[in-house]
């Protein structure tokens, strides 16, 4: 879980344009509101409705159905019973799931993030709302520290280093800055989110100029470790092959869904069918298998930062 850096910004000489059906002041249809739809299309079809049949069932205009079923609009919570009713929906653990990520859909609207609408691209908004409503997340890192769990120096450098060098230093700062707010769901006072990190050791070793910062950030993971709700495993260099060498990913489960979300250089890619969720779980737990112990991580973290310490050029004069 990298997210180095998804500013919703245009390349240097180049203007950002508006896409249809998708506007630039933060309105963009969420992840979960974009599923809830689909779901809901889906149960029509199933019921053997057409759209103006369905409009006529549920007493909605055939324009406002298909908005809601294309994830244009959120349908309140108080609206999907009714709906699920006219479709013969009858599956009590369905809808019970529609109702609840309708009452999150909901409350996306309210979140913190919603100041920085216009800065931050979908899909990196799509994260901050799933990660802000999970119980759990299960992360595997293989070549830097999880955004989640970075100090901000370390943050900092890594947006740079992963080819955002066009961003200025007011961008660079924003940026940051929301990484600070998202990783409050670690420490909040009320339901802190379980959090379980395998990292391969090799970040360990991954330095990002001035060597101070992967120290100052190996000493702030330790502490982290430290908190009851938060396990940190290493993978370490000559552990077994395993299903992950394909590359980074996250498992974040909120109340009804489970998510898959994998970062690429430019663009994330979620999953939320279970047959494609199963086997990065599988995976998961495979890993912290071949990974140490929490307590041998931690020691091996503090054997990297001593080794980091002794080995530090001495600019003293």
């Amino acid at each position: 879980m990298r997210e180095c850096g998804k500013l919703e910004a245009p390349a240097p000489g180049q203007t950002r344009p508006r896409k249809e059906g998708h506007p630039l002041n933060g309105d963009t249809p969420s992840l979960r509101q974009r599923w809830l739809g689909t779901r809901l299309a889906a149960l029509r079809h199933d019921a053997d409705l057409s759209l103006q049949e369905a409009s006529q069932v549920a007493q909605r205009s055939t324009a406002s159905l298909s908005r809601i079923e294309n994830g244009v609009v959120a349908l309140p919570p108080r609206d999907v019973r009714p709906l699920l009713d006219s479709y013969g929906v009858t599956d009590t653990d369905l809808r019970e799931t529609l109702i609840a990520v309708a009452g999150e859909v909901e409350s996306e609207r309210r979140g913190w993030w919603v100041e920085h609408a216009d800065d931050l691209s979908p899909s990196y908004r799509d994260l901050l709302r799933l990660e802000a409503t999970s119980t759990r997340i299960l992360t595997y890192e293989n070549n830097l520290i999880p955004g989640l769990l970075q100090h901000g120096d370390y943050a900092r450098a890594a947006v740079r280093a992963t080819g955002h060098t066009h961003l200025s230093d007011s961008e660079l700062d924003h940026l940051v800055s929301v990484r600070e707010q998202r990783q409050q769901i670690l420490t909040r006072d009320q339901d802190p989110v379980s959090f379980h990190a395998v990292i391969h050791e090799a970040a360990l070793h991954q330095h990002l100029g001035d060597p101070a910062v992967l120290t100052t950030q190996l000493q702030h993971l330790l502490s982290l470790a430290e908190h009851p709700t938060i396990t940190v495993q290493i993978l370490p260099l000559d552990a077994a092959a395993h299903p992950a060498l394909t590359g980074a990913f996250t498992v974040l489960s909120t109340s009804h869904l489970e998510w898959v979300h994998i970062e690429l250089m430019t663009s994330d890619v979620y999953l939320e069918e279970p047959a494609g969720v199963q086997p990065y779980r599988t995976a998961f737990n495979t890993l912290t298998q071949r990974a140490l112990p929490p307590t041998k991580s931690a020691e091996l973290i503090a054997d990297r930062i001593d080794t980091a310490n002794h080995t530090a050029p001495n600019t003293a004069k």
